[in-house]
């Protein structure tokens, strides 16, 4: 879990996250990553690993949220991960629906689960700039990845190692041009999810924002794909 500047909910999400894992019963690390938030997030964090002792908490140099989520992902690899799980830290990401990516790695399908964010409640413009990642994705790679910067991905770490290291330390979005790179080595199931609206902050990915630098994404998916 990436996180910058959510100190208004923050607890409730990592709380809720915490429960629904030891629920599932399964062997977990739960790894947060503070990625150089200058609120309270870090103090609210470290208060929180008191009481909940497979919570850790990384803190690095602000990297933005894509390369942040690159970074754990190493982080998962290197100290031998089975499956690497990513939500984010907006209370966007449901954990009722984290029982059927469980299910299906329980069916020994070595393959990766991405949600498919069908239903959502953070507005129009929210889903316009999917669309958008999917069709700027389409057109830069010939790969077609329905939702390829969703925060709600089980992947399989074996299929991780062999491509983290394609990722450039600069990419803008860097999740997509993980997403395409997992499909090319591998399939993606995708599973239907709703998206719930942030519960405090803002978008670390602007509407104008994005517009602004879609051609730069493009560019870049380009040169990064072959």
């Amino acid at each position: 879990m990436p996180v910058y500047n959510e100190q208004a909910c923050i607890e409730s999400v990592v709380l809720e996250w915490y429960n629904e894992l030891i629920k599932s019963n399964i062997p977990f690390v739960f790894c947060v990553i503070n990625d150089g938030s200058k609120d309270n997030t870090l103090k609210i964090l470290q208060d929180l690993t008191v009481k909940l002792p497979l919570l850790k908490i990384v803190d690095k140099l602000n990297s933005g949220h894509g390369q942040t989520c690159i970074y754990g992902y190493k982080l998962a690899v290197d100290n031998n991960a089975d499956w690497v799980f990513q939500i984010d830290s907006d209370g966007q990401c449901d954990p009722k629906f984290f029982e059927v990516f469980l299910n299906k790695t329980n069916q020994n399908e070595k393959t990766n689960y991405f949600g498919n964010r069908t239903t959502r409640d953070d507005g129009f413009k929210r889903i316009l700039i999917s669309k958008f990642v999917t069709l700027f994705t389409l057109f830069a790679t010939k790969i077609l990845v329905k939702d390829a910067n969703v925060p709600y991905r089980l992947m399989n770490a074996d299929d991780l190692q062999k491509i983290i290291h394609l990722i450039p330390e600069d990419f803008y979005l860097a999740n997509i041009c993980l997403s395409v790179h997992l499909k090319k080595v591998n399939d993606i199931v995708w599973i239907p999810i709703h998206f719930n609206d942030r519960r405090a902050g803002v978008p670390s990915v602007k509407t104008f924002s994005f517009v602004k630098h879609g051609f730069k994404l493009f560019r870049q998916l380009r040169e990064a794909i072959n």
